[in-house]
């Protein structure tokens, strides 16, 4: 180990500088006079003596007198050290409770407030918009993931998802018994990775009807939370706008509309005819 780690070791265990310095200086032979350990440590000799002192007081050198001349002797470090990280860990314990305390009254004076602040309600804390597709997507993954009865689904093209993470959305809830319903437009049946996608889903389990048309793309969760992905009808390339929605009369009315198109669905007669589509409820 270099000399300035070293000198850097004792300052984390709690020595100045100064101290340091001297105290390196001390180990070299076995005693000095202060001037000698000055000019040795390279400290001005008018700081020496409350350097030498404050050593003395931290169980680091020790004094004794050779006539009228005071000399200075450093403590074996296997003694002296360990002294420096007990008083290190008092120290630390002392701020420790210090600040065990004042968490305690941070804790006791803001808790009014937070209670304060979130029993008031706010008139739209139950609809949240998102409009980043990252963002978009992880909310659809983490509510098919939550849910604990059924899923409904308006779908049509263009998806925010890659055919993969498509799949995983889907296979989560249903490898998790969730009912898992699903209205197409008839139109997706006519590309090759769509109809992949549905038959492979089918499969999982997931119900399936095709219309005409759907109004719009939602996913409906448990009947309580819906997630709407709104495409922006002013711009050329598409661009979504999801609406999170936390609304049990809302979730109901879109659970209504699900059902009546649900009725007014069918399934492909190719379907049943391979043997892969499943009859609904």
């Amino acid at each position: 180990m270099s000399e300035p780690q070293q000198q850097e070791n004792l300052i984390n265990l709690g020595l100045t500088r100064y101290e340091a310095l001297v105290y390196l200086a001390l180990l070299e032979r076995q005693d000095f006079t202060p001037s000698q350990v000055a000019t040795r440590a390279q400290v001005p000799r008018q700081r020496i003596y409350d350097v030498l002192a404050s050593l003395c007081d931290r169980g680091l050198c020790v004094e004794r007198h050779s006539g009228r001349q005071r000399m200075f002797q450093a403590v074996e470090p296997a003694s002296g050290l360990p002294t420096l990280l007990r008083e290190k860990q008092r120290q630390y314990e002392v701020e420790l409770a210090r600040q065990q305390q004042q968490t305690d009254e941070l804790v006791a004076a803001l808790t009014p407030i937070y209670t304060a602040g979130h029993n008031t309600q706010d008139p739209l804390a139950y609809i949240e918009v998102l409009s980043e597709p990252n963002r978009i997507s992880d909310r659809g993954h983490k509510l098919a993931e939550s849910a604990q009865k059924s899923i409904c689904v308006f779908f049509t093209y263009p998806s925010l998802l890659s055919y993969e993470e498509g799949l995983k959305l889907v296979k989560n809830p249903l490898s998790r018994g969730i009912s898992y319903r699903t209205i197409y437009e008839e139109n997706m049946w006519q590309d090759p990775n769509s109809r992949d996608f549905i038959r492979q889903c089918q499969e999982w389990g997931q119900e399936v009807r095709f219309v005409p048309e759907v109004p719009f793309k939602m996913q409906l969760f448990d009947e309580q939370v819906t997630l709407m992905s709104l495409q922006d009808p002013l711009v050329g390339t598409p661009s979504f706008t999801a609406v999170n929605i936390t609304h049990p009369g809302l979730a109901k009315m879109l659970q209504i509309a699900f059902e009546a198109l649900w009725q007014q669905g069918r399934l492909r007669v190719d379907e049943k005819m391979c043997g892969r589509g499943r009859k609904s409820k």
